[in-house]
């Protein structure tokens, strides 16, 4: 299933993606977490270089999920995340500046990208299977 939850940190660093999965897992809870996000795959962006505040909870002091590092121009590591980087080009195109978007603005994005049927999804929509899989009530915290 393909499913972008898309948001703006301003001005990253490493401390702002931790509080990210901090505040994601408080708002959907531990278990929730743990089940949504087994793993995350990314480059070598320094700013997923604290490893341990991703990777363990604030909360139990538990693993919530673990962190892989793809290697750099081996786009096959990763086939979904460019897919989905493909999809986001349209709104976001290479080279341009994002510092003109809102925290409104991404939302109206993500909502976008989630309720476009998709043929990989037999026509159905990405917040459609979400909700199949998971449940309506989850959907929601998430946004």
């Amino acid at each position: 299933m393909q499913f972008v939850l898309l948001d703006l940190i301003e001005n990253p660093n490493q401390k702002k993606v931790v509080n990210f999965f901090d505040e994601l897992e408080e708002r959907i809870g531990t278990n929730a977490f743990i089940e949504l996000i087994p793993f995350i795959l990314t480059d070598r962006d320094p700013n997923f270089t604290d490893i341990e505040g991703i990777c363990f909870s604030k909360i139990t002091g538990e693993e919530r999920c673990k962190l892989f590092f793809c290697d750099s121009y081996v786009s096959n590591q990763k086939p979904n995340v460019e897919n989905m980087n493909r999809q986001l080009r349209l709104f976001f195109p290479k080279g341009k500046t994002i510092d003109t978007y809102k925290k409104q603005d991404i939302i109206n994005i993500n909502q976008t990208l989630l309720n476009r049927p998709l043929k990989s999804l037999d026509s159905y929509t990405s917040k459609e299977a979400f909700i199949n899989v998971f449940d309506k009530e989850l959907f929601n915290k998430l946004f």
